[in-house]
C-alpha cells in the first residue's frame, strides 16, 4: 500500500494522522452483582481538565454532569487565559429527553457563568436554519489531549450505562489533535 500501513483493513489512499500511538481506554461500568462499578471516564475528564491552560473544546450530545461543570468552572477561575468552547445541540429530541436533559444542560451552563462567562462559548451548529443534532462525544484540551468514545457528558454515562472512551495524550500540542479539532 502506498500509505505505508500495510494490507490490513485501513482504506487505500487515506493517510493516518498518527502512527505507533499509545491509546488509553477508559470505561464506565455500573456496579453489578459482586463486580464493583468503574468510573474511569469521569476521572479521565476531571484529570484532563485540571492542567488545561489555553483551550478546552467539547462536542457532546448532552451536558448534565455537575461534577464536570464544577471542574470546568474551577479551572476557568484558576487559569485566566483558558477558554472553553462547547458544541452541542440547541435542544434534545423528544418530550421526555427535552424535559430532563435540557434542564440539566441549563444547570451545567449556568455553573460555568459568572466572572468567566466571556471565555465560555456554548454553540450549536445550524444548516439552512435547522439545528444540527450533535451526537459527538469528544473533548480536546490544549491540542495535546483528546478523548472520544461512547460517553455523553450525562450522569448515566458516568455511572449507570456501560461506556468506553479512548484517549491520547501528548506532552505538547499535537498537529494531529489540532487538525481533528
Amino acid at each position: 500500500s502506498d500509505n505505508g500501513v500495510g494490507d490490513g483493513p485501513w482504506p487505500e489512499g487515506v493517510e493516518p494522522a498518527l502512527r505507533d500511538q499509545r491509546i488509553a481506554i477508559a470505561r464506565t461500568r455500573p456496579e453489578f452483582a459482586d463486580a464493583p462499578g468503574v468510573r474511569e471516564i469521569e476521572a479521565l475528564y476531571k484529570a484532563a481538565i485540571e492542567p488545561a491552560e489555553r483551550l478546552i473544546y467539547i462536542e457532546n450530545q448532552y451536558l448534565t454532569v455537575g461534577a464536570i461543570a464544577q471542574a470546568l468552572r474551577r479551572r476557568l477561575r484558576d487559569c485566566p487565559k483558558l477558554e472553553l468552547v462547547i458544541i452541542t445541540p440547541d435542544k434534545c429530541e423528544g418530550a421526555l429527553e427535552t424535559a430532563v436533559m435540557d434542564q440539566g444542560r441549563a444547570r451545567f451552563v449556568a455553573t460555568l457563568g459568572g466572572a468567566t462567562a466571556e471565555r465560555v462559548r456554548v454553540l450549536t451548529p445550524f444548516s439552512r436554519g435547522v439545528g444540527i443534532h450533535v451526537h459527538a462525544k469528544v473533548m480536546i484540551v490544549d491540542d495535546r489531549f483528546i478523548t472520544l468514545g461512547s460517553a455523553n457528558l450525562a450522569n448515566r454515562s458516568m455511572g449507570v450505562d456501560s461506556e468506553t472512551n479512548l484517549a491520547i495524550e501528548h506532552s505538547e500540542a499535537s498537529p494531529a489533535i489540532r487538525g481533528w479539532r
